[in-house]
């Protein structure tokens, strides 16, 4: 009896991991199964992905014509879209592109093994440990069966694979979004390490594309949300926020020193086709693209149930859940939305809202959670 009573201690942390457990493997086998449809259903090179590939062939020794020459025969070969007539042009819009170095750095390996259509490979792997991350994050605030659906949800939409497993940046970004999500002081005191971690992962987020208006409206949102809330540990929070900002002003120093010679005018005037060159013409243009253009997103993400449903959900939850911190997270989540969209106001179809997914993910399950009776879940929920 003494020696069964001894092992009870050391089943029980197996007895209780093993709904986290299996909840991960779900997500895992969805998210995969996803990833493995796109990739055989499209082809996932896409013409933001010459720039990444021409920056990779760089690093592995190749002198600029040859990296471009290898490319543009690539694109060419394959028919993954109409081939640019120019690939590393003189244009001072394809320097925006300098700043996003993660995906060329982490691809040189894949590309070298092979060839160009290794640049799928990365952000194939950060899809699988983004959502990963998002269903880790959802189960801090819901129970395992909750998160676990909502995960599968989110990745049960084509627009959210489409966007996360072709040879572009939109994965790697989600992957740092939710790391820096889960960084914050939820229960623990932020220590010099979190807060260091949340330094470099906002700044790696700069290295791999532009969501800073994500980092900025979630930091912002929560740490305002534990000032109401959790007065007690203002001070745990504050330090969390300070290391988040302190790596998106480093990464706005860095995006500036890559994109030397484009000013964020250059920018836009060329996003607008040279229509709007100054604050002043700026307006009409926005007045006149603007509509069209979100109502053409909105008709994209509406032929979409998973992603409808998820928006839904998500919707709901900040009523039913008003007093927990899902409203500061899905309200913020969808300002930085349209920040983004305001710099760069065209069709995506949901690819510039993928940084979205962990506030509707977490939002989708608490709402599962308070609508199903607590019976029928074996999991408890829980509740920063």
């Amino acid at each position: 009896m003494s020696e069964l009573t001894a092992a009870r201690p050391a089943t029980a942390p197996i007895r209780r991991l093993s709904p986290m457990l299996w909840g991960a493997l779900a997500v895992f086998a969805a998210t995969a199964t996803a990833m493995i449809w796109t990739y055989a259903s499209t082809h996932q090179i896409f013409p933001d992905s010459q720039w990444y590939l021409i920056y990779t062939y760089r690093m592995l020794g190749e002198d600029r014509a040859g990296s471009e020459r290898i490319v543009l025969d690539y694109v060419r070969d394959h028919g993954t879209f109409k081939p640019y007539d120019y690939l590393w042009a003189s244009k001072p819009f394809t320097l925006s592109y300098r700043p996003r170095m993660l995906l060329p750095v982490l691809s040189v390996p894949f590309v070298a093994l092979f060839g160009p259509g290794g640049i799928v490979v990365v952000p194939g792997i950060a899809f699988v440990a983004a959502m990963l991350l998002i269903y880790r994050f959802a189960t801090g605030h819901a129970s395992v069966p909750a998160a676990t659906a909502a995960s599968i949800l989110a990745v049960a939409s084509p627009l959210v694979a489409k966007w996360c497993v072709g040879g572009l940046t939109d994965s790697l970004a989600l992957l740092l979004h939710t790391a820096m999500l889960l960084l914050l002081p939820w229960r623990k005191p932020a220590t010099k390490w979190t807060v260091a971690g949340l330094a470099v992962v906002t700044f790696l987020t700069a290295t791999t594309r532009t969501i800073t208006p994500y980092t900025v409206t979630t930091v912002a949102a929560v740490w305002c949300w534990a000032m109401l809330s959790q007065r007690e540990r203002w001070r745990s929070w504050t330090l969390a926020a300070a290391g988040a900002a302190t790596g998106v002003v480093a990464g706005a120093v860095w995006s500036r020193l890559m994109s030397a010679g484009l000013t964020s005018s250059d920018h836009f005037k060329s996003l607008t086709g040279g229509k709007a060159r100054t604050f002043h013409e700026a307006i009409p243009w926005y007045r006149e693209n603007l509509p069209t253009a979100l109502g053409r997103e909105v008709t994209v993400v509406l032929s979409s149930w998973p992603l409808v449903l998820l928006i839904v959900l998500s919707s709901l939850a900040c009523v039913v859940a008003w007093r927990t911190v899902v409203p500061w997270l899905v309200v913020s989540a969808w300002v930085g939305a349209a920040g983004i969209f305001l710099v760069a106001p065209f069709m995506t179809m949901f690819r510039y809202e993928i940084p979205v997914l962990p506030a509707l993910v977490v939002a989708a399950a608490v709402f599962a959670d308070r609508v199903v009776p607590q019976t029928m879940i074996r999991a408890s929920p829980k509740s920063f």
